[in-house]
């Protein structure tokens, strides 16, 4: 089952409040300012501070700022919070979330990164998962299928003319990372045991979840078109939706 297509990413001045059938996306660019990224690094809390001192490189350094600051920022709009008193539980590698204490309303969120672009998914009562992948060379993309994707996707991207291989990959894997995320597991559940679509222009869908029709009625799955050349899904509980993409600034 699939969702219906996002709308297209708007600019706003305020952050809105998500109302229990949205879903919010924002669309964030990594590239900032170095004035701007000073003035993010002052809503980290001193864990995510010390985190962003240890990278290697600036440019890393920056991305992580910009886009744990941003999240802060949203998060502190619907619970009423300033960014740093904001406290996040990722232990042992669960899914992260808002502590319980301060998130009565059940806010959720997920998070994805890759290259220049971010993207934060938030809903009210209702898991939700997304993920962003930058389209790159992978001379062993057919090996990392067989490894990682069921027996039909391996199908379905074995059919896929070479040029549209790359493209199909990284659906695949965008689509089946948004899923994981979204019923809180990761990568601890198994690739494997599921399957959703992948080639170019088809819609996004899960279309078997070893077989159980169920979770298929329970999940609904949408690409969203970040940036060229690259791949990026959401995922979310079924029910009431409407999808608001908007484009942080």
């Amino acid at each position: 089952m699939s969702a219906p297509p996002p709308v297209a990413w708007r600019e706003i001045s305020e952050i809105p409040l998500v109302a229990p059938p949205e879903i919010h996306v924002w669309r964030i660019n990594l590239i900032r300012p170095s004035k701007e990224i000073a003035r993010l690094q002052e809503m980290l809390s001193d864990d995510e501070k010390q985190q962003s001192a240890r990278f290697h490189f600036a440019h890393d350094q920056r991305r992580f700022i910009v886009r744990r600051a941003v999240l802060r920022q949203l998060l502190a709009v619907q619970l009423g919070l300033h960014p740093e008193e904001i406290k996040i539980d990722s232990a042992n590698f669960q899914k992260p979330k808002i502590a319980a204490p301060q998130n009565s309303d059940g806010l959720r969120f997920s998070c994805s990164h890759s290259a220049d672009w971010a993207l934060i998914a938030l809903a009210q009562n209702r898991d939700v998962g997304v993920d962003v992948e930058q389209h790159r060379p992978l001379p062993d993309a057919g090996d990392l299928a067989r490894n990682f994707f069921s027996d039909f996707e391996i199908a379905e991207f074995e059919r896929l003319p070479e040029p549209a291989r790359t493209e199909g990959f990284f659906n695949c894997w965008t689509r089946k990372e948004a899923f994981v995320k979204a019923i809180g597991l990761g990568l601890a559940y198994p690739l494997k045991k599921f399957s959703v679509t992948l080639a170019p222009g088809r819609p996004a869908a899960l279309v078997d979840t070893a077989g159980d029709s169920a979770a298929r009625k329970n999940w609904l799955m949408a690409s969203l078109d970040v940036a060229p050349a690259h791949s990026a899904a959401l995922v979310f509980e079924a029910g009431p939706s409407a999808i608001r993409c908007f484009e942080w600034h």
